[in-house]
């Protein structure tokens, strides 16, 4: 059983909305869990690094650092938060991602929750802070679109089915089982979708080689097979489980724009370096371009998975 008690909510004052405090408040309810509410603020006059004084550097730090934590008490004072457990953390770090790590190292929470946008390659680049807690932190993390409450009941799980590496089987069970439990809680609807690749467009990189006859035939059966095993193991309907040719960044936005889906769980390994910037992994894709909710999954959270 998975159970979500301890909540901790990225908050950007630069943001003039906070759809990630909504969703966060709706879920502490109906999970009753607590709920961290967590900022941050640095100026350069105030760093350590500084030419300045110490007691004027230190008079800065703790005038930013008031007007942070009045910000967060607003929302503490909030009808809303009345019967929820809330507390605040302010961080004096210069990334969002660098106070929400450091809070991580602290502190044992089962679920990080920030609001996302669409970021260009220039962001990426730069080591964007959504990019960074999605790789790095060490916890699922919800990454929120809009403010409105999950309303379809539908959850969608995107796997990779046919990896036999164990590495991505426990990746695999633990999407699943974030998505079952969700699904349980919230009695929705689970759906899991699988993609496999394009033979065709493969063999059309090389056309000096032929591609063995009914090859694509094969792929497609090898992962519906293994689909279904995946389906059958978290008790899903045959008709939830979509199989789909193309890559998975293609293929899974129209998924769950058809089903309507609330929050599409899907996994991530972390791709360091250039390679994470220029490849890219599939779920910090996903996040640009799905219309809900991504909670992301990497193969160290949380789960106690039961992979036969």
């Amino acid at each position: 059983m998975l159970d979500i008690n301890h909540i901790l909510v990225v908050l950007n004052k630069d943001d003039t909305e906070q759809p990630a405090l909504d969703r966060a408040l709706w879920l502490a309810k109906a999970l009753d869990a607590d709920l961290t509410l967590m900022t941050t603020t640095w100026d350069s006059y105030g760093d350590h690094s500084s030419k300045l004084g110490d007691e004027t550097k230190t008079s800065i730090r703790e005038a930013m650092h008031t007007r942070a934590q009045s910000w967060l008490d607003s929302f503490v004072a909030l009808p809303e938060c009345a019967d929820i457990r809330v507390s605040t953390e302010v961080h004096w770090q210069k990334h969002l991602h660098d106070a929400a790590l450091e809070s991580l190292r602290n502190n044992d929470f089962d679920l990080v929750i920030k609001a996302t946008h669409k970021h260009g390659l220039l962001e990426r680049l730069f080591s964007h802070t959504d990019w960074n807690i999605m790789r790095y932190c060490p916890a699922p993390v919800l990454m929120v679109k809009s403010a409105a409450p999950w309303k379809h009941n539908r959850i969608l799980a995107s796997i990779d089915a046919t990896s036999e590496d164990s590495g991505h089987a426990l990746l695999n069970d633990n999407i699943l089982s974030f998505a079952e439990h969700l699904a349980d809680h919230f009695e929705t609807d689970l759906h899991i979708a699988n993609c496999y690749p394009m033979v065709a467009v493969a063999f059309a990189m090389v056309p000096e080689v032929s591609p063995p006859e009914g090859i694509q035939e094969y792929v497609t059966a090898q992962h519906k097979e293994a689909t279904d095993q995946w389906a059958k193991k978290f008790n899903v309907h045959n008709d939830h489980v979509h199989i789909e040719e193309g890559d998975a960044d293609q293929v899974i936005p129209d998924i769950a724009a058809n089903i309507t889906a609330d929050v599409v769980v899907v996994g991530t390994v972390g791709r360091d370096g250039m390679s994470g910037v220029l490849i890219g992994n599939t779920a910090e894709s996903l996040v640009d371009k799905v219309g809900c909710d991504i909670l992301v999954i990497k193969p160290q959270d949380g789960v106690r998975p039961d992979i036969e």
